[in-house]
Formats: C-alpha cells, structure tokens, sequence
C-alpha cells in the first residue's frame, strides 16, 4: 500500500490523534473533542465539534488517526 504525502509527514513528525476533554464554561457539563499533536509537544489542534458523548468523538479520533495515519493515543 502507498501512503499518501500527508501520511508520510505525519509519521515523520510523529503525529498522535487522541480524544480531548473540555469543560463547558456556560454549563459546566463534559464535552469531548477530537485533539491532534505533533511529537514536538506543541499546543494541540482541537477539532471545533464538541460531542457529548465520548464514543462519538472515540470514532472521529478513529477517523483521522486513520486519514492521517497517525497514532492514537488511549487515555485512561
């Protein structure tokens, strides 16, 4: 299988995907959202959609790991 430019890059770089959680100022309530990091450790890119439930983002984090071909980190 070929990989893709975008896929070669971010294993070079050492792209982790994972799965955020955010506290809503307004609520307080839980939010969840799909995080991107380089291994350099710099801040995160947070994807804007907020989801209420965790499997939801579980299975975007899953997605994007894949479109990029990045890790995905499993928080405990």
């Amino acid at each position: 299988m070929t990989l893709a430019a975008h896929q070669i890059a971010t294993r070079a770089i050492g792209g982790t995907v994972s799965v955020a959680v955010i506290r809503d100022p307004g609520e307080g309530a839980l939010r969840y959202a799909v995080a991107y990091q380089n291994q350099g450790g710099g801040q995160p890119w947070l994807c804007r959609q907020r989801f209420l439930d965790v499997t939801q983002a579980d299975a975007g984090c899953l997605v994007l790991a894949d479109f990029l071909g990045a890790a995905v980190v499993v928080r405990s």
